[in-house]
């Protein structure tokens, strides 16, 4: 046990002191060095401490810690002699198993074997790495080996104590769990950057189409000269399309090299703790596919842009004026506004043909793709910051042992009833159960106060024995719906219950093994969990505590319950010792999932691609509007001659660009709207969390606005220069 400012820390939750006999835990393949360097493997004086023991010692690589080293009895008293050892802290570091869930990361110490064998004999567990010749299918025939051994040591021990001592217990862990877990915990974070990159994606490929767009229009004389002297279409839309060619290969050549350049920040998130290389790294196979697909991708899009150019140089006369033009003349507004309006809806026709229209469709998908990006960003930060949303439906979680131990039957409602801070209480119970022959994680529930309890997201919470509800995730491997029946149990205890709905469950339960997680799981009345598994009656002793016995109990607080009454109700319950053994009550603080940790590593990820997308849709809007500008020119010129001052002028292109934004936020809105719902909840619920969308409105608004004053900014470059456009000039050249 640690030694802390002068006292000694019993809890479960920081005792923990680990050693290794052969050196393979301390080895650089298992453990993640975060400071300092791994001890000597005969070194008898240092220590590895993981981050949370370190900073509950306040000190780091170089300081020295104190352990306390006392025998566990057979009853979960400390007896015996006890002496104190001092160790040097060689580093500081994370064990495995890493990337799990929070409630399963592992703290403590770790001993190099010359330390460990020093004080082998204080050790009362030992865990021994397996390879099994059958995998996982060999796991129960270890199983009745290990029953078999226990009960060869229990007589062995017997005969030579002369006492009737309990029979030695093994539990097997399975890394092939630990396996699914991580996988399942990094594949939403890797689904969702997945899906932000498909749209910005598709909308580089729609702001591409328009800088083609406004490459071919400008061949668009040239085209009428060559039809016009004999050239087939397909030779007219060759010689459009061909001097797009080159920025064609240049962009995917610079889209690959960017990739490579920013290959250091991958990957993202909590993996990248634990990858090997984070230099420069360039994947033929993935990097040349990628660049290839883009070149296709483009190469594909100039040829329809090349041949609709081509088909439409005989209807330059059929071109039609915008409705919202005519509108805006008939309501007699200014001529400014009259003027922007069809500038930034009419495209035009021969050499003053500008592409407004994929200028438009760029801006509408760069708007749709912000505002998704902000709606799922606000949701994910919703989630983590919302704890219901995760399963963590109450305020106060105790738990015993990480499951291993349990609860002395009648203790902890001897020490929660008749509490004023008390609004509501559930005790939880863990195990795995077969369900449909898979073996299922499961939580049984039990109410005392109150209706504390998991969120169901579908169907009805539980109200009777015969029903279960199950993980979104679980449901899904399953094949079955709300409404349908399930054989649960092992023979001869199994039994029939139904589907009643779906959960969101919270991520702890068994320590290091199997335990219900988002989307993963199951939850049952506690009574038909023990039932289940033919657990009628509670063994005597601690040391033959079943493990689906309650051993969590969770608490609303009252409205108004202060922090001080809220710490003396913890250390009312934590210090009665309600599983029997010193410090091995303790409150759990917020567990969160994996998959949630895992999540909030993306931050602004998906925001900044929506960024980006949008800063370039506004400078492809400016390029847009300095063509028109360009095009145009005559126009200009006739519009002043007429008596247009210049400020009017401007007013034109800041009409022009004004209306297409709003057009954008009007149309991009509701969309992107409509595709972060649909994102978020497609996520939230491959995550099994509560899914629950935030819209940030005013967010929302104040993020167009400032869209709308960028775009403005940027367009009064092109605006300059047509407010000093010559109206002499411009009419001697028409």
């Amino acid at each position: 046990m640690p030694v802390v400012h002068g006292r000694i820390d019993r809890s479960f939750l920081t005792n923990s002191l680990n050693g290794s006999l052969d050196g393979e835990y301390l080895s650089q393949d298992r453990m993640t060095v975060l400071a300092g360097r791994l001890p000597r493997l005969g070194s008898t004086t240092e220590i590895v401490l993981t981050p949370v023991i370190a900073r509950l010692f306040g000190t780091g690589v170089g300081g020295t810690v104190k352990y306390v080293y006392q025998p566990l009895g057979a009853d979960g008293q400390y007896t015996g002699r006890q002496f104190t050892r001092s160790y040097r802290v060689a580093a500081v570091g994370e064990v495995p198993p890493a990337l799990v869930d929070q409630s399963d990361a592992v703290q403590g110490a770790i001993l190099p074997p010359g330390a460990t064998r020093q004080v082998l004999s204080e050790y009362f567990y030992a865990w021994i790495g397996l390879r099994l010749a059958h995998g996982i299918g060999g796991i129960p025939a270890l199983q009745a080996d290990l029953a078999r051994l226990a009960r060869q040591v229990q007589r062995q021990e017997s005969r030579s104590t002369h006492q009737n001592l309990p029979s030695p217990s093994f539990t097997v862990s399975r890394s092939d769990v630990v396996r699914n877990q991580v996988q399942q915990a990094i594949r939403p974070e890797a689904i969702a950057l997945s899906v932000f990159g498909a749209i910005a994606a598709l909308a580089m490929v729609v702001l591409a189409g328009q800088g083609l767009s406004q490459m071919i229009s400008r061949s668009a004389p040239d085209i009428a000269v060559i039809r016009a002297l004999g050239a087939t279409r397909a030779q007219a839309a060759l010689a459009a399309g061909l001097p797009g060619v080159i920025p064609v290969f240049g962009g995917a050549m610079l889209a690959v090299a960017g990739a490579v350049v920013i290959s250091p920040l991958a990957p993202v998130g909590p993996v990248r703790r634990y990858d090997p290389g984070r230099g420069i790294w360039a994947d033929g196979l993935v990097h040349g596919a990628g660049g290839f697909l883009i070149g296709v991708v483009l190469l594909g899009l100039l040829a329809v842009l090349a041949i609709r150019s081509v088909r439409q140089s005989k209807g330059e006369a059929a071109a039609r004026p915008s409705a919202f033009a005519r509108t805006a003349a008939a309501a007699g507004m200014p001529a400014s506004a009259v003027v922007g309006s069809r500038n930034a809806l009419e495209p035009g026709s021969g050499a003053r043909s500008v592409p407004v229209r994929s200028t438009l469709l760029g801006s509408i998908a760069a708007v749709t793709a912000v505002v998704a990006a902000v709606v799922f960003n606000a949701s994910l930060a919703g989630l983590i910051s919302h704890p219901a949303r995760y399963g963590w439906n109450w305020d106060v979680v105790i738990q015993t042992q990480s499951r291993y131990g349990s609860f002395t039957p009648g203790a902890v409602n001897r020490l929660i009833h008749g509490q004023p801070a008390v609004a509501g209480w559930s005790e939880f119970a863990f195990g795995q159960l077969p369900v449909d022959g898979r073996i299922v994680p499961v939580l049984g529930i039990r109410r005392h106060l109150g209706a504390v309890q998991p969120p169901t997201t579908s169907g009805r919470p539980l109200w009777g024995k015969a029903q279960i509800e199950l993980g979104t995730v679980t449901l899904g491997q399953l094949g079955k719906k709300i409404g349908d029946t399930v054989r649960i149990g092992t023979p001869p205890f199994t039994r029939t219950v139904t589907i009643t709905g779906t959960v969101t469950l919270p991520s702890f339960g068994v320590g290091g093994a199997d335990h219900v997680s988002l989307g993963r799981g199951a939850m049952l009345p506690e009574a038909t969990l023990l039932a289940a598994v033919g657990a009628g009656s509670r063994p005597r002793g601690p040391a033959q505590s079943v493990p689906v016995y309650p051993s969590a109990v969770a608490i609303d607080l009252a409205p108004g319950t202060a922090e001080v009454q809220r710490a003396q109700l913890i250390h009312r319950i934590v210090s009665a010792n309600p599983d029997g053994t010193p410090g091995g009550s303790y409150e759990l603080r917020h567990a969160l999932a994996a998959a949630v940790v895992n999540a909030g590593h993306l931050g602004g990820q998906p925001l900044a691609l929506a960024l980006g997308l949008a800063a370039a849709a506004v400078l492809s809007l400016a390029l847009t509007v300095l063509s028109l500008v360009r095009r145009r020119r005559q126009e200009l010129a006739l519009l002043k001659a007429l008596g247009m001052t210049r400020g009017q002028v401007r007013v034109i292109i800041a009409w022009q660009t004004t209306l297409t934004l709003l057009i954008a936020i009007v149309i991009g809105g509701p969309l992107g709207i409509a595709g972060g719902r649909l994102a978020w909840q497609a996520f939230a619920r491959s995550l099994g969390a509560v899914p629950v969308v935030e819209v940030p409105v005013l967010a929302l608004i104040v993020g167009l606005a400032a869209l709308v004053v960028a775009g403005n900014l940027l367009a009064s470059v092109p605006a300059a220069a047509a407010a000093r456009t010559r109206a002499a000039a411009g009419l001697r050249a028409e």
